[in-house]
């Protein structure tokens, strides 16, 4: 049986459990340290709590420890790791090489993306070396996905929604470059998401002040068909800063995506059990988005990005035909609720207003607008779908079939979950025989009422003709009993992974230069172990950072300002171009050949 799994994210406990409410087979979420979020660290106690409750629907809990370290953080990464595995944690992220070489327990290992998982060739040396699951670069395509799917045997993740780095992971030095904060430690100040000026060597400006590396978010849902078909083990939300009513909804909508790919094909089902129940309907573009691209998973195309703003842009819901102050007459082409927010383009920036009244195409704001007829209106706070969600209670139960019958007048319950997990508990009394036929309803009634556990008890149904007269409080104790016995025999049979040993062996055939990211001695001593000269040090703690490539992206601004140099569009540029804002200055250089666009430094 080939399991599918939908991978969540979790900024704190609360929100991990909204996501398995809401369908998730497993989540991530970062420990009190050395994850690619600082700002979002949990305790030991509150992921412990996660691990409870995901472990009840047989789902998984990994923690990011996806960041690179210093020897001195060494002797505490290792400790971590040890708890990590006493409170069961399912797997760790990681990108730091030297936690291969720490004394820790067989805890399941998870390449992080943050790894550069983008080469086949770097992506094969990580599955000789045994890791469990690799992490893959988001810029892959369907094709490269196939071939690698084709060469490697560990686990793949990819990433389907959320926002896009436009370096590839583990490769962006930028922000550690210009303000000291490096995304590999978890400090990512987010250079992309700046305003930059781009000039060729004449002075000639091609783009003014605008956004030109915001990528849009991530939406791959049209394509999880594929990606299922490739054989993609675990399909990644993106969003660990995000609260729980973000996380829920894009969960959901991606949950039943999957239950519907897994309801057409033999052989295949969801990695965690039970289902969901929740209280709106799912839709991605009511929740925070830059707006939507597929990116490169069908090749190369226009319109990446949003150079106009990097802020959460949403659904297009009206177009302007008259403005009077605060009061907008518009064409709406969805209905607009009061307590709304509006946005749109000024022309240099984006602009938001808040909907008091909303009477069809009448439109009271909370603010005179100064607009042009035929200005487009976007939605980016949706009050309806977000006071509807805040109050929505999402629940996850597993449906559990109960069959009841007698034995020499002893009662006899079977509990038989969706798993294909059974137990039996087998009444210690006897009972009389009920003159009341009615009698082997009520017993069904009260073992269908399963209270305050995460079990759906149904079908029941009480087999054979003798009928017993049974108190209710008397099947209620059973009852309670029994669902106790099933989630102990749950627990016993939870698949528990155990990571084998690593492959000494393995040789890494890549250069051993400062950007494997190496900041430590045992990330050295591992890599001359498999086969390399002693790396360079790390961006992070090498002396010289000019001429270095601070930014190694596939997006490719001449492409997306339609002057690919390949088309022979770029013929009145003067190379070098240059990259500029009031933080710094950059040289851009284009591999052509392999379509590539780098960020020097100067």
């Amino acid at each position: 049986m080939r399991k599918l799994e939908l991978l969540s994210p979790a900024k704190n406990a609360d929100v991990a459990i909204a996501a398995i409410n809401n369908g998730a087979d497993a989540v991530y979420i970062g420990g009190p340290a050395f994850g690619a979020r600082q700002a979002v660290g949990n305790s030991l106690e509150e992921i412990e709590r996660v691990v409870r409750y995901a472990h009840r629907f047989y789902c998984r809990v990994f923690v990011t420890l996806n960041t690179i370290l210093y020897d001195n953080e060494l002797a505490e990464v290792e400790r971590l790791i040890r708890d990590l595995y006493r409170i069961e944690v399912d797997a760790i992220i990681v990108q730091d090489p030297a936690i291969l070489k720490l004394d820790i327990p067989p805890i399941a290992l998870h390449a992080s993306t943050q790894m550069h998982n983008y080469d086949l060739e770097r992506i094969k040396f990580l599955d000789r070396l045994g890791f469990q699951r690799i992490v893959l670069a988001r810029e892959l395509s369907l094709e490269q996905l196939k071939t690698i799917r084709r060469e490697v045997k560990a686990e793949l993740e990819y990433f389907v929604h959320g926002a896009l780095c436009v370096s590839l992971s583990g490769q962006c030095y930028m922000s550690c470059y210009l303000t000291g904060r490096s995304a590999n430690r978890g400090e990512c100040a987010q250079a992309c998401r700046m305003r930059w000026t781009v000039e060729d060597s004449d002075g000639k400006v091609l783009v003014k002040d605008k956004y030109v590396l915001s990528l849009k978010d991530l939406n791959l849902s049209a394509y999880l068909s594929d990606l299922v078909d490739i054989g993609i083990d675990s399909f990644k939300i993106e969003g660990r800063l995000k609260e729980a009513d973000y996380v829920a909804n894009v969960t959901n909508y991606y949950s039943s995506r999957l239950d519907e790919i897994v309801a057409r094909r033999e052989g295949m089902s969801r990695v965690g059990n039970g289902y969901s129940r929740v209280g709106f309907e799912a839709d991605p573009e009511r929740s925070f988005n830059r707006g939507y691209t597929d990116y490169f998973v069908k090749g190369r195309k226009v319109g990446m990005v949003n150079m106009d703003s990097p802020k959460s842009m949403g659904k297009k819901v009206a177009v302007v035909k008259q403005v009077r102050g605060n009061v907008l007459s518009v064409e709406p082409l969805e209905t607009i609720h009061n307590a709304d927010g509006l946005c749109y383009f000024d022309g240099r920036e984006l602009r938001g207003i808040k909907v008091n009244t909303a009477e069809g195409g009448r439109l009271t704001c909370n603010e005179k607008v100064n607009v042009a007829p035929g200005t487009i209106l976007y939605r980016n706070y949706d009050h309806e779908f977000v006071t509807r969600l805040s109050k929505a209670v999402s629940a996850r139960n597993i449906k559990v079939k109960i069959d009841v019958y007698t034995k020499n007048n002893h009662l006899v319950f079977v509990a038989t979950d969706e798993a294909g997990i059974s137990v039996t508990l087998k009444s210690e009394e006897s009972f009389e025989e009920a003159t009341n036929p009615n009698q082997a309803e009520r017993v069904v009634g009260q073992l269908g009422k399963s209270g305050n556990t995460h079990y759906d008890c149904c079908p029941v149904e009480y087999l054979g003709d003798t009928i017993l007269f049974v108190p209710s409080s008397v099947v209620n104790t059973y009852r309670g009993r029994l669902l106790d016995l099933l989630t102990e025999e749950r627990e016993k049979q939870r698949e528990r992974w155990v990571q084998s040993p690593l492959n000494g062996d393995a040789l890494y055939v890549g250069q051993p230069d400062w950007r494997l990211n190496v900041v430590n001695q045992l990330s050295s001593e591992f890599y001359r172990e498999h086969g390399t000269d002693t790396p360079e040090d790390g961006f992070e703690v090498g002396k010289n950072r000019s001429g270095k490539e601070v930014m190694t992206t596939r997006y490719c601004l001449l492409f997306e300002l339609g002057m690919c140099r390949k088309s022979g569009k770029d013929k009145a540029l003067r190379f070098p171009l240059y990259l500029s804002n009031n933080l710094g200055r950059f040289r851009l250089e284009f591999d052509c050949e392999r379509c590539f666009m780098k960020v020097i430094s100067l």
